[in-house]
């Protein structure tokens, strides 16, 4: 039985990941168990769907009535390994296992912040009850073994995606519709939450330093904490009529399929599973190099890749592609292509393999 944990209350990429590989796995007949918070959406997704979800409150990463939860749970449901996927999840697990549990602990990591140079932060990240660490880009591995974490021990399991869920268009003109677009206007779009990494405010910046003649506008489709600034920000730069926010959004297959171009500008980023939508929609893409995104994307065939923060080249890129459909054709035609070394099939089974190494046999289940 595997035990996967994730504290998030919130549906983002991570939880879409860790959905993807519970799915995945349990085509296999993979026994697992998901604990996660009450009342989150992952607990909904789970529960509709037939996965067994354990719901813990978890109040922080040094919960002590959680981690205790935790291993009691581990002990009544005879738990063989234990996959967590956010960083309090981390700290969780190592508090239920350390000197108590001989369970393998397997930690997905997807965010490439360097982790502190505190005493507990040293303590969780060099801990020896941590077997695998499993980075969802080259440069979050990197950024691991800067931090003394030893190379044997990180195993680089990129983020995949349902390439099936994009491969058709989706009836998208209600959206026209709904936000006003002019027939032919072309739609850049962005998918991110409104939050420092992912700067938009570059974005903006980069909007306001278009030259082209073109009608087009910038959908920034998320919500978080600076949606209020950034707002004032494109007011400040005079590219209101240019820019709509659309707050969060479910119908992200139908946006892809109004997009002519995708974008994301973020500073960090573990690997940018946005992004690979993007591609897989048939997308061509103007990006930065932050965190992973380089690693996705063939800068000049399916993307301009630019520098962290590097409007000017931003804005340069967006105008080559709202300026020429023949290369929008074409960048998003070899995105299509490229994107299928990501399948979230390829994920699972490199997931797979990593727990067949600890349990062999057993981990289809016999003497669970």
């Amino acid at each position: 039985m595997i035990l996967h944990i994730n504290t998030s209350r919130e549906w983002r990429g991570g939880e879409q990941q860790l959905y993807y590989l519970v799915q995945g796995l349990s085509t296999f007949k993979i026994p697992q168990i998901v604990v996660g918070q009450p009342g989150s959406p992952l607990e909904s997704k789970c529960k509709e769907n037939g996965y067994e979800f354990v719901p813990i409150e978890m109040r922080g990463e040094w919960d002590r009535t959680a981690y205790k939860n935790i291993r009691s749970l581990c002990i009544s449901k005879n738990i063989k390994l234990i996959h967590t996927h956010t960083a309090h999840a981390h700290t969780l697990a190592l508090l239920a296992k350390r000197n108590h549990l001989n369970i393998p602990l397997i930690v997905s990591r997807r965010v490439d912040f360097k982790p502190k140079t505190s005493f507990f932060s040293r303590w969780k990240y060099q801990h020896s009850a941590n077997d695998y660490y499993l980075p969802v880009s080259q440069k979050i591995k990197e950024v691991m073994m800067e931090s003394k974490i030893a190379p044997e021990r990180i195993i680089t399991v990129y983020s995949g995606i349902d390439l099936k869920r994009f491969s058709k268009s989706v009836p998208h003109e209600y959206l026209r519709e709904e936000f006003q677009i002019p027939k032919k206007c072309i739609v850049i779009g962005n998918v991110a939450a409104l939050v420092d990494h992912k700067d938009q405010e570059t974005l903006l910046n980069a909007i306001a330093k278009m030259k082209t003649s073109a009608d087009f506008r910038l959908m920034i489709v998320g919500d978080g904490k600076l949606e209020n600034k950034l707002k004032n920000q494109a007011e400040q730069l005079g590219i209101t009529d240019k820019v709509i926010f659309t707050g969060y959004r479910k119908d992200i297959p139908a946006l892809l399929s109004l997009f002519n171009i995708f974008t994301l500008t973020s500073k960090e980023e573990g690997l940018g599973t946005s992004v690979l939508d993007a591609m897989a929609s048939g997308l061509p893409i103007v990006a930065t190099n932050g965190g992973g995104i380089g690693e996705m994307l063939d800068h000049n065939e399916g993307a301009y890749v630019c520098s962290v923060g590097d409007a000017e080249n931003i804005a340069f890129g967006l105008d080559k592609l709202v300026g020429s459909e023949e290369l929008r054709t074409k960048f998003g035609t070899f995105n299509k292509t490229s994107v299928k070394r990501f399948s979230v099939t390829k994920t699972v089974e490199k997931t797979k393999l990593i727990y067949y190494s600890f349990l062999g046999d057993t981990l289809y289940g016999e003497g669970t």
